[in-house]
C-alpha cells in the first residue's frame, strides 16, 4: 500500500453516489448488461464519488471515476464508502484500476492506510 500510495496522483475516501453507465453508448449491447440487466441500478464503472476526505492530490469535492471499459476496471457498488487510489490522465479525467490498493472502507485497511501517511487518528 505504501508503494502504491507514492505513485499514485491521488487517494479519496468518498461515498458512490451515482452510475453513469448507461451514458456508455450501446451499452445494452455489452455482455455485463445483457448477463445482469440490474448491475446498474445498484453498481457500475462509471461511477460519482462524494469525496469526504483528500489523502493525497487535489480532487475536487465530487469526482468522477472514468473506466476504461477493459477487464481491469473496477465495480463499484453505489451508497458505499471506498478508498480509491488513483490517477489523472492526460485529459484529466480520475483513473483507477484493479493493480491499485482502491478498496471498499474497513477499518483494518483504514488502520494501513493511515499508518502510512502518519496520521494516528
Amino acid at each position: 500500500m505504501k508503494d502504491d500510495f507514492e505513485t499514485v496522483d491521488f487517494v479519496i475516501k468518498g461515498e458512490i453516489i451515482g452510475i453513469k453507465d448507461l451514458g456508455y453508448p450501446n451499452i445494452e449491447n455489452t455482455l455485463t448488461y445483457k448477463l445482469k440487466r440490474d448491475y446498474i441500478e445498484s453498481s457500475g464503472y462509471f461511477v460519482q464519488v462524494n469525496v469526504s476526505e483528500v489523502f493525497k492530490g487535489s480532487p475536487q469535492d465530487t469526482v468522477t471515476i472514468t473506466p476504461r471499459w477493459t477487464n481491469c476496471d473496477l465495480l463499484f457498488e453505489k451508497n458505499s464508502e471506498y478508498i480509491i487510489f488513483g490517477y489523472r490522465d492526460k485529459d484529466g479525467n480520475y483513473r483507477t484500476n484493479m493493480c491499485t490498493n482502491t478498496f471498499k472502507m474497513n477499518s483494518e485497511d483504514m488502520s494501513r492506510l493511515k499508518a502510512i501517511i502518519g496520521d494516528d487518528n
